[in-house]
């Protein structure tokens, strides 16, 4: 069963108060949910091309309330919580604005598992657009104490501060923004991180090994057939082939053809409730 990652969008897109102040630049008020749904969008693809499963605590525009958000990842058994957020001060470009990154957990998680997971995003969200590192900080917030899973809240910049105002609507940040979280998840659960998933190259599979995940004896084929006559043996689950050439398909179904520790081809199903690739 792959690891369940809850996240969080932060606020609904017309919630009260969380936008910017006005950008001339812009010649409007940027709202906080428009960074912060963007980047849980592009992190959301990102950790299922890693083999993560994903839960969109909060997937529409309006402000989901706090409790069902993490109701929902408590009843789903999410292996960690994500919040996406992006701060704010005062509200005004006026004075001396404080600017860059800051990540949350509960009180009293710093040495746990939480603030692991804070650390390892942290350490990753140094790697892109230069900002000032705030470090990691403890606060009281709903979604840090109502989750029974580690739990971080990311605040990547300040709304109020005229600079990173901007980057909220910047594509780039914002996709960095989500490489930079899924690669510090990755890191905490000890996964690769691809940037490519299996639907971005369509030959992945070429040159894998093909395990049979099936509880009894898989059959194979010396030619692209189902028939029996052209049965060439069998394999037990967790047995299979060392190579996969190719694929191809058999009367509307897909089948790997593959060789052999001796360089025999035969062809056995594609199908991923019967194989595995490794």
């Amino acid at each position: 069963m792959s690891l369940l990652i809850a996240l969080d969008d932060g606020h609904g897109m017309n919630t009260k108060g969380k936008k910017s102040p006005y950008i001339k630049d812009l010649n409007r008020v940027v709202k906080e949910n428009e960074f912060n749904r963007e980047v849980v969008q592009q992190l959301n693809k990102l950790l299922k091309k890693c083999g993560f499963s994903t839960l969109l605590v909060a997937p529409g525009d309006e402000d989901v309330p706090l409790a069902v958000r993490t109701n929902l990842a408590n009843q789903a058994g999410a292996d960690a919580y994500i919040s996406v957020h992006y701060n704010a001060f005062d509200g005004s470009f006026n004075g001396t604005n404080p600017s860059g990154i800051e990540i949350y957990v509960y009180p009293g998680h710093l040495n746990k598992k939480a603030g692991r997971l804070a650390h390892c995003i942290g350490e990753s969200l140094k790697q892109g657009t230069k900002q000032k590192y705030r470090g990691i900080k403890e606060a009281d917030f709903h979604v840090l104490r109502e989750t029974s899973m580690p739990a971080v809240l990311t605040e990547s910049g300040f709304m109020d501060h005229p600079k990173e105002a901007l980057l909220m609507v910047d594509k780039q940040f914002q996709s960095e923004t989500a490489i930079e979280h899924a690669k510090g998840i990755c890191n905490y659960f000890n996964v690769p991180f691809h940037e490519k998933g299996k639907e971005d190259n369509q030959s992945w599979y070429i040159g894998r090994r093909v395990e049979s995940i099936y509880p009894g004896d898989l059959r194979f084929y010396q030619s692209p057939s189902w028939k029996d006559q052209e049965v060439a043996g069998q394999v037990q689950k967790g047995y299979g082939f060392p190579e996969i050439i190719a694929l191809v398909t058999v009367s509307g179904f897909s089948q790997y053809k593959v060789k052999n520790s001796k360089g025999q081809v035969f062809y056995i199903t594609a199908h991923e409730k019967y194989v595995k690739v490794v």
